[in-house]
């Protein structure tokens, strides 16, 4: 078989046992790879509402038919369940070597269900696997920490996918962790592995993966990384990395500040990329990536990759903190306790704006100090002002009666960019499949990178977010459903013609970019229904991001507001777009048109 191995891992933590089976290749042919083949072994594997901590939910790790071969930025895992942040589903991916150790060892994806006695190590060499006993040497491990004994215990070429004591504790937005630096951030996995006692998958694999004619098919990379990937399009990526978003968010006044209070940072001149260019150190690159987008930093003694531009939006200007050293301290601390970076600092930024306004005393204030330093330690752990933290924006805001404060969508914290003066990302938060999130439609790049659309306006936004902008490479939900079905990452800004370009080898013939567009639009659809099935709630946003009583009195985008008529006329043009109903409900005629093959 050619780039799929062909082999699905079952494993039941409950009863130490493992099985395999085919890959259903019908469903890969449907869905191909990464997000869209996930999802459709989430609607079959996931028992219906069932609660996501509870035994039976399963955590899938998928890979993509281009994992584990020279195709740049495809070697990327997707991480896949029903959130215990959001009680919808969730894909969240991580770059590094996992996914192609995965295929080496000859797997496309690992289905992981129950919940061990007592903690454990999954291990996976090949066609052996073993539960090892966690408890005594690896539970209560950082990040760093369970990686660097695992590799000293089994196999130092061993790659390993685990959590930190966030996950053990179950805080909502714990991550997990692989290469140290490479995250599965958003969603809540890490508190999934906790709830399962599992702390960490350790594989290593001796196969390779087949391309076919292996000889055409290196010839066709060549020329598509040189016509295609080392071009200035995307080695910003290289050369200075996210931060390089700063200036011109800032500038736009998007950039959210002091608990979303403002969307310019007087600070952002400290924690831009040219302060990050002074303290770069390298380079480093996820297996067999020619862009090599990891920018490595030192300063104040903290060494490692990071921090990416929604770190520094969050945990930065969110927080009120201008000090770079602090900042690349506080993602440190985040890293290795194994915390998502948007979640974690969009809840001490909350609880830093309900001390200044005195509706709690939680001793942080915005700015940079040791008390914000010691937070992400303190929420690990669920100690001190930790146990309240751990709550998340959602629930802490409603505690003390301020939910107005708490800027989230579906429970799950926004990422860096106020929808007040770029519009069309408003819309995309409330339509996303996994709650507030910008890489399903990344309509900021038009309003505000580019400058190709206004960003004060929604005519045309429905659609924008819908389709996106695909002759750059701009990601709308159905482009990026079906590039996250690659699995490629967001910093190839690789086109559906592209795609075809790859496609044709993996099946043989001939794609169309109308087929390209057709397949995601069927798995963002697949996505849909799903949520529907678990009770998603109503597509919605932070009413203070779109009133117009809310709109900003200074800065770049003073005096801008989506309005609270355009937005809900807006959203009901979605739905018309996309075929589905008042409800956001698809109807039979879009998904029989579209081949998915599920119902409700």
């Amino acid at each position: 078989m050619d780039f799929y191995q062909g082999k699905v891992l079952r494993v039941d933590l409950t009863s130490h046992t493992v099985t395999t089976e085919p890959l259903n290749m019908e469903w890969a042919e449907r869905y191909f790879g990464g997000k869209g083949l996930l999802f459709r072994y989430l609607w079959d594997c996931v028992p219906h509402q069932v609660d996501p901590r509870s035994p039976e939910n399963p955590v899938i790790l998928m890979t993509g038919p281009f994992a584990g071969t020279n195709v740049s930025t495809a070697s990327r895992l997707v991480v896949g369940a029903k959130s215990p942040t959001t009680g919808i589903l969730d894909d969240s991916y991580a770059g590094g070597s996992f996914a192609p150790e995965m295929k080496f060892a000859g797997y496309d994806a690992i289905i992981i269900t129950g919940k061990a006695p007592q903690p454990v190590v999954l291990w996976v060499k090949d066609d052996q696997v073993e539960f090892l006993a966690a408890t005594d040497k690896y539970w209560g491990l950082k990040t760093s920490e369970i990686e660097d004994a695992l590799r000293e215990d089994l196999d130092e070429e061993v790659k390993v996918l685990s959590i930190g004591p966030a996950g053990e504790n179950l805080i909502p937005w714990a991550c997990l962790s692989t290469d140290q630096f490479h995250k599965a951030g958003r969603g809540g996995h890490g508190a999934l592995f906790g709830a399962k006692n599992l702390k960490a998958v350790a594989i290593r694999g001796t196969g390779s993966v087949s391309v076919g004619d292996a000889r055409a098919f290196l010839a066709d990379m060549r020329r598509i990384h040189r016509e295609y990937v080392l071009t200035a399009f995307n080695l910003w990526a290289n050369e200075e990395g996210t931060p390089i978003l700063v200036d011109p968010v800032n500038g736009a006044g998007v950039l959210p500040t002091r608990n979303w209070s403002a969307g310019w940072f007087e600070g952002a001149g400290s924690i831009n990329s040219e302060s990050l260019l002074k303290v770069k150190v390298g380079n480093r690159a996820c297996y067999q990536c020619a862009i090599g987008c990891r920018q490595v930093h030192e300063a104040g003694g903290v060494r490692g990759e990071g921090p990416e531009y929604e770190t520094i939006a969050l945990c930065g200007a969110n927080c009120g903190v201008g000090d770079l050293e602090a900042l690349m301290r506080f993602n440190r601390e985040c890293d290795e306790w194994g915390l998502d970076t948007i979640s974690c600092g969009a809840v001490v930024a909350l609880a830093m704006d309900l001390t200044e306004k005195g509706i709690a005393d939680f001793g942080l204030k915005f700015g940079p100090s040791e008390a914000y330093l010691a937070a992400p330690g303190l929420i690990a752990r669920r100690e001190g002002i930790g146990a309240e933290l751990a709550l998340g924006v959602r629930a802490l805001a409603a505690k003390y009666g301020v939910p107005e404060l708490g800027m989230e969508v579906k429970n799950l914290e926004l990422p860096g960019y106020d929808p007040r003066g770029a519009f069309g990302m408003g819309l995309a938060y409330a339509t996303s499949d996994r709650g507030g999130c910008h890489m399903r439609a990344y309509s900021i790049a038009d309003e505000v990178l580019e400058g190709t659309r206004p960003p004060d306006t929604m005519e045309g936004k429905a659609a924008q977010v819908i389709a996106g902008n695909v002759s750059n490479g701009f990601i709308g939900q159905n482009f990026s459903s079906i590039k996250f079905s690659g699995i490629f990452c967001d910093f190839w800004a690789v086109t559906p013609e592209q795609l075809a370009q790859m496609f044709k080898h993996v099946w043989k013939r001939d794609f169309s970019e109308e087929d390209i567009m057709t397949m995601g639009e069927r798995i963002w659809n697949l996505g849909r229904l799903f949520n529907l099935r678990e009770g998603v709630e109503p597509d919605s946003l932070p009413r203070k991001l779109y009133a117009r009583d809310s709109a900003f009195v200074d800065g770049p985008s003073a005096g801008k507001a989506i309005g609270e008529e355009t937005f809900e006329a807006t959203l009901q043009e979605y739905y018309r777009l996309r075929g589905w109903d008042e409800r956001g409900v698809p109807t039979e005629e879009k998904l029989a048109e579209l081949g998915v093959d599920v119902r409700l």
